[in-house]
């Protein structure tokens, strides 16, 4: 926590808003955003809130109900800008073009201290909605919106069984394609107590939500046809004979 306080501090665009949003925590995470509170309040507005704790999705959805401003992005307690000028980079973007509704950049990560960058927006700018549907290939750290796309689109996917962001990514994308950058602007941290990471059984779980997810979005993995396109549409009705034929298949044997 105190380093992810620490790179927002230390950002040189100061035109923020920053909502902490702390899930009632018994350590001393209270004391350590009192502090950075008391340190920076009169820089740039900081509002500070508790809720349940009801899983990830519930605390984004949570904090962007209290948001305000126009641009959203979500840093987690265990990660950090990358560097100081994170955010100033954003903001020239949007700025750049007030239509942009959202950007995402390459995925960061550190690994017992070590940082590693790995450029999947390369593989993304070649068909961004084929490649989104086939894996949740954007990186949830790296990417920022417009709040009122964030809530129009339903915000984050509090089904446990279900990917946090990848439902917000998969509508998002169907209207607006992401402006892709080959940049870097957050990193998150791989640890034994990451939610999706932390070990093999961790992320092998992770996968599987992220299929439960593009079923019920109606993508086809590895394909990427949403359920309006003829394709798939062929596709369903191939499922559903063979799903007829087994039905028929299963009384007989009654």
């Amino acid at each position: 926590m105190k380093r992810a306080l620490e790179s927002v501090q230390k950002q040189t665009y100061k035109n923020i808003e920053h909502v902490i949003n702390d899930s009632y925590s018994t350590d001393n995470t209270l004391e350590i955003i009192r502090t950075y509170i008391e340190q920076n309040k009169e820089t740039y507005r900081i509002k500070f809130l508790q809720s349940q704790p009801n899983g990830v999705a519930n605390a984004l959805n949570v904090a962007t109900k209290e948001a305000t401003g126009d641009i959203v992005h979500y840093l987690h307690s265990d990660d950090f800008y990358f560097h100081d000028e994170s955010l100033k980079r954003v903001a020239a973007y949007f700025l750049k073009d007030p239509s942009l509704v959202w950007l995402t950049g390459n995925f960061l990560i550190e690994i017992k201290g070590k940082i590693i960058a790995i450029p999947q927006t390369h593989l993304l700018r070649i068909n961004p909605e084929k490649a989104l549907s086939s894996m949740n290939i954007i990186s949830h750290e790296n990417t920022f919106m417009k709040r009122e796309a964030v809530q129009l689109y339903g915000g984050f996917n509090e089904d446990k069984d279900s990917v946090v962001e990848y439902s917000l990514w998969l509508k998002l994308i169907k209207d607006y394609e992401p402006l892709i950058i080959n940049e870097e602007f957050t990193v998150f941290t791989i640890h034994k107590g990451s939610t999706s990471t932390g070990s093999l059984i961790k992320f092998s779980k992770a996968v599987l939500r992220a299929f439960n997810t593009q079923k019920k979005e109606k993508v086809l993995p590895f394909i990427g046809y949403y359920e309006e396109s003829n394709i798939y549409n062929q596709y369903k009705k191939i499922v559903d004979k063979l799903m007829e034929f087994k039905s028929l298949f299963d009384f007989e044997k009654l």
